[in-house]
């Protein structure tokens, strides 16, 4: 999958290099973006140690597919992952379910500022929207923690980052001016961003969410808070196995190409449990998401000082 990668995105980045065509411009800049995601993923795969077992091939593979090849810290992305794994769908602790103009459960919708009701009131339609500026929070998070000196390799961190915002310009100036340079960044940077969104929504949203205080078995907590997507390879290679998200919070180092196997295994277990095990079609998720954030968005009533 890497050489795979390597090859495809030297391809793409030489496709927008050879032709002035603006069709043919935009669909690199759209492949462009959706290679930043794919990098990403196999990025995901390392940091889980599903790639490398030992500390040093996993913090190097990390800072070429993160801060190199991405611009994205990768010290600062494993944190708040493992921070969600360890706490998938809680109401305070899953850095993936608290945003300041969201209310991804009820409950929330008393925790935020009363100036962003309107925009809660209508969080459903708009939640794509959010998605689009991805691109831009995952960065600035990032470069934020550069200026954090517990962070490792801050240094290192902050030189791939640099090397990948100068080649990425050098890319730009070589597109034959300022119009294309600008179409090349936009398409790029939301096709990474809506990639990113399709990917990692479907897997939680709409799930059962933890409320302070509350308290399941790890199996339980992994198991009701996630979704799986149905779907075949190309599913498969469009989620980086992570399609399988019940089996990937069971099995965190279980390579994404196994995944599949483990799933018949997994669904008998709840089953025999008693443990519902949730499935659906890539439609049948977003239409689930899409109806959870209407629920949430009309929430209970706002206590009294609840801004």
């Amino acid at each position: 999958m890497a050489v795979f990668n390597a090859v495809a995105f030297a391809g793409i980045v030489a496709l927008a290099l050879w032709s002035p065509h603006p069709a043919v411009l935009v669909l690199s800049a759209a492949l462009f973006g959706f290679m930043l995601t794919q990098h990403g993923l196999l990025g995901h795969d390392v940091a889980h140690r599903q790639v490398f077992r030992k500390r040093r091939p996993v913090a190097l593979a990390g800072w070429i597919l993160g801060n190199l090849l991405m611009g994205v810290s990768y010290s600062w992305w494993t944190r708040k992952h493992n921070d969600h794994h360890a706490n998938p769908n809680h109401i305070t602790n899953d850095p993936d379910a608290s945003y300041p103009m969201l209310a991804m459960f009820p409950e929330q919708r008393a925790q935020r500022s009363k100036f962003v009701m309107p925009v809660i009131a209508i969080q459903a339609y708009l939640y794509p929207f959010f998605t689009m500026f991805l691109f831009v929070t995952m960065r600035t998070a990032g470069f934020a923690q550069l200026f954090n000196r517990n962070i490792p390799m801050r240094i290192r961190q902050a030189i791939g980052i640099a090397l990948h915002l100068a080649l990425f310009v050098v890319l730009l100036t070589q597109l034959g001016g300022w119009p294309q340079a600008i179409t090349f960044l936009i398409v790029s940077q939301l096709v990474f961003s809506l990639y990113n969104a399709s990917i990692f929504a479907p897997n939680h949203k709409g799930m059962k969410m933890m409320a302070e205080g509350e308290e399941l078995d790890f199996l339980r907590t992994q198991v009701l808070t996630a979704r799986n997507v149905r779907g075949n390879w190309l599913v498969d290679y469009w989620y980086g196995g992570l399609n399988y998200q019940i089996e990937h919070h069971l099995f965190p180092t279980m390579p994404r190409n196994r995944l599949k196997d483990a799933k018949p295994l997994v669904e008998k277990f709840c089953a025999d449990r008693g443990i519902s095990y949730h499935e659906t079609s890539v439609a049948g998720s977003y239409w689930e998401i899409f109806q959870h954030l209407r629920r949430a968005s009309a929430g209970p009533p706002i206590t009294e000082g609840g801004e």
